[in-house]
């Protein structure tokens, strides 16, 4: 692992002759900044690529990517040099532990896993739709058939993106709309999944909005909580169980 070289997003094929759908490379921007007035008004530089891949290249961190619920949280996302990545070697690692039946609600949780916050709502979008596009490909290529916009599996990765990589403003706290940034933490029950809502300044206050009054980190690890049956939800349906934000 320490002499190998770890590739972004390369044209791995998985070895099937009759294979319609293949694992696609995804290509960067190329560019760190949009203008200088975004420079200058929001400090908005572009992580490069070769620097996404030697962070996420240290073994304590290779080591939370091939676990499904290890968190990552990405304070300032831009487009999503990171989200991109850290989503793709997640789900590289869900395509070598899974089968065709469980590798939905393995790629669930790894995707569940993911949190973001972004000022600019234009990167927000293509932030978004990158990780939806990543999911989408790997699906297709692993399970090799399309993926419906129609079908449970699109909406609930749509869902869980939306409310996961969110629009704000990490100093205030708040979005757009004046109101506190919230995420979701997913609690895994059984063969169930728990969504239980919290705000992100309450990771930085003792007095949690969550009723056992105990600070929440993203980086905590999760528990199971079974005295809450009525949030309990199939995870390839969990849209049906709020509304999106954002």
């Amino acid at each position: 692992m320490d002499n190998e070289e770890i590739n972004l997003f390369d044209d791995h094929l998985f070895e099937n002759k009759e294979e319609k759908f293949k694992l696609n490379p995804v290509t960067e921007d190329g560019f760190l900044i949009k203008s200088k007035n975004r420079v200058q008004h929001h400090g908005e530089v572009f992580t490069p690529k070769w620097m996404v891949k030697k962070m996420l290249s240290e073994p304590s961190i290779q080591n939370k990517l091939h676990d499904l619920h290890a968190t990552f949280f990405e304070p300032s996302a831009g487009e999503g040099a990171f989200l991109k990545e850290i989503l793709h070697q997640k789900l590289n690692y869900v395509d070598q532990v899974s089968n065709k039946r469980n590798w939905n609600i393995n790629a669930l949780w790894a995707l569940m896993s993911i949190y973001a916050v972004e000022l600019l709502n234009d990167n927000l979008f293509k932030a978004r739709q990158s990780m939806i596009d990543i999911f989408v490909n790997h699906y297709q290529s692993f399970l090799q058939r399309k993926l419906s916009i129609n079908t449970d599996i699109y909406k609930s990765v749509n869902f869980i993106i939306n409310v996961n990589i969110v629009q704000g403003n990490t100093l205030t706290y708040k979005n757009d709309e004046n109101k506190l940034i919230e995420f979701s933490e997913w609690i895994p029950v059984g063969n169930l999944v728990e969504r239980s809502i919290f705000t992100y300044k309450s990771l930085f206050e003792n007095d949690d909005v969550k009723s056992n009054n105990k600070q929440l980190s993203l980086f905590d690890e999760l528990k199971n909580y079974n005295d809450q049956e009525n949030n309990l939800m199939l995870i390839t349906k969990v849209y049906k169980g709020g509304c999106m934000n954002g």
